[in-house]
């Protein structure tokens, strides 16, 4: 694994519904009078700083903060508190704590549906959202499906150089850029009391008992928030969105947009285009 010297954010953390949220900031350029702060979340598995190659594009321009969400990366672990309606609570708490008002969201797969789900609760702490391929439609199915990841024995490795050799192989992770895979293995992962490496989510995000029941459909918010929504899918994956099509028809602030090559995980096999796309919408474009 290469070492390279990139700009790093700087590391914060408040005390929001019960429990501690951290959070990276790129702080606030001297050129940001009147732009929108951007805010950036993750989904599940991932972390603040699965957002660094795009925000390392974006952070002379905005003030971009992303959030470790409850579960994840260095925020706290408690054993519950996973549902969609809890993860809304954590993150309006989060908004409160820190102030943020108006800001640009930009957020991916569940982060993206909590995202969209506290705007329609609280107006007033984002301005316009870019989601990127939250879920549509949270069926029984699909959340038996995810919850099988809490059942599986997790993957670790001997040491950081291992995982970024790992992600290089692996069949998805290996089209990403050097810098991303970088990236995961020296900021996403932590040290086992044995020595080993895994990775920074908690096994309870995805358990059976935090995922039953939790279903809803997200369409209907899409269609009423009153907001700018850009909803971004990538082209591998692009026809299971097409029941959102009707709602950019009919729907004046709602656009759609497929990141080419690329596949979920679309800000990070395409940073530089996704990070492209962030700056026009952050912007009003």
């Amino acid at each position: 694994m290469k070492s390279r010297a990139q700009p790093q954010p700087r590391s914060r953390s408040v005390s929001a519904n019960g429990i501690r949220l951290h959070y990276v900031d790129w702080g606030a350029p001297p050129s940001t009078d009147g732009e929108p702060m951007l805010f950036l979340l993750h989904g599940d598995m991932r972390t603040s700083r699965s957002w660094d190659a795009v925000a390392r594009h974006l952070y002379k321009r905005f003030h971009v903060v992303a959030l470790d969400s409850r579960g994840h990366g260095d925020s706290d672990w408690p054993d519950s508190g996973y549902t969609f309606a809890q993860r809304v609570d954590d993150l309006e708490a989060f908004a409160d704590a820190i102030g943020m008002r108006n800001a640009a969201a930009v957020a991916h797969s569940t982060g993206g549906l909590v995202a969209a789900l506290l705007a329609e609760r609280r107006p007033d702490v984002f301005s316009r959202l870019m989601l990127l391929e939250p879920m549509v439609a949270v069926t029984e199915a699909f959340q038996r499906m995810v919850s099988k990841r809490a059942e599986t024995p997790r993957r670790t490795w001997a040491s950081r150089e291992e995982m970024y050799d790992y992600l290089k192989w692996h069949r998805m992770a290996g089209k990403w850029r050097d810098d991303v895979i970088e990236d995961v293995a020296a900021h996403e992962s932590f040290e086992l009391p044995n020595g080993r490496f895994d990775m920074k989510w908690a096994t309870a995000s995805m358990d059976w008992k935090e995922r039953e029941g939790d279903y809803l459909d997200l369409r209907p918010t899409l269609r009423n928030l009153g907001k700018p929504i850009l909803f971004v899918t990538s082209d591998s994956r692009a026809d299971q969105f097409r029941s959102l099509i009707p709602i950019a028809r009919e729907t004046e602030s709602f656009e759609m947009l497929t990141v080419a090559d690329s596949g979920h995980n679309m800000y990070m096999d395409q940073p530089s285009a996704v990070a492209e796309a962030v700056s026009r919408f952050a912007a009003g474009a």
